[in-house]
């Protein structure tokens, strides 16, 4: 189980450097929405991390799947609005910025907890792939290459992660190295967040 511990915690490893990583910027709203989402993905596989270091598989199960659902949806959609909203150069009063940061996962934990929500659920994180992916060919159409193509890369990964390796990383098919790989994948994904929004900010 230690195996399995180590790479869920390779992940929160991942977003705590991807959140370093835009600590010169915290104080701008659109940065804290990453942040927060990085935080997110973070904290879920910090919970799988003490899940499987613990022994405690099956009592942790639900607690790391719904996180990890979470997590997904919103953290996921924050980092995909905050990097679209800084591209674009929207100007928001930080009051309006603040609803949109705290808002969003709160619509998406109240979708959780509502039947029949499921299929929304699981559209949220191919929604902001989509506008994440958009938003990265906007910086390049922009002449912001490099950040546009770091940007690019980081929602190409955690595309190829979630599309190839998601459906197969069980935890009940233990021994796969698909569960490894996936994670491992998540932990340089969210590195590269914080490093393309870091070039972003650089002017």
């Amino acid at each position: 189980m230690i195996a399995f511990a180590l790479t869920d915690a390779l992940v929160t490893v991942g977003a705590i450097l991807g959140i370093y990583l835009l600590w010169p910027h915290r104080r701008d709203g659109k940065v804290r929405m990453i942040r927060l989402g990085l935080g997110l993905v973070g904290f879920a596989a910090l919970i799988g991390a003490i899940r499987f270091a613990s022994g405690q598989v099956n009592e942790m199960e639900l607690a790391h799947s719904l996180a990890s659902t979470f997590a997904a949806a919103a953290g996921l959609l924050l980092i995909s609005v905050g990097l679209i909203l800084k591209v674009n150069a929207v100007k928001l009063d930080a009051g309006i910025t603040r609803y949109i940061r705290y808002g969003l996962p709160a619509t998406v934990a109240f979708l959780m907890f509502f039947p029949g929500t499921d299929p929304i659920i699981s559209f949220i994180p191919v929604l902001a792939l989509v506008l994440g992916t958009v938003a990265s060919g906007l910086l390049i159409v922009k002449g912001r290459q490099t950040p546009g193509l770091v940007w690019l890369a980081s929602f190409a990964l955690i595309g190829l992660a979630s599309v190839l390796i998601g459906g197969s990383r069980m935890e009940s098919t233990f021994g796969i190295t698909n569960w490894h790989l996936y994670h491992a994948m998540l932990g340089i994904w969210a590195v590269l967040v914080g490093e393309a929004t870091k070039r972003l900010m650089a002017r």
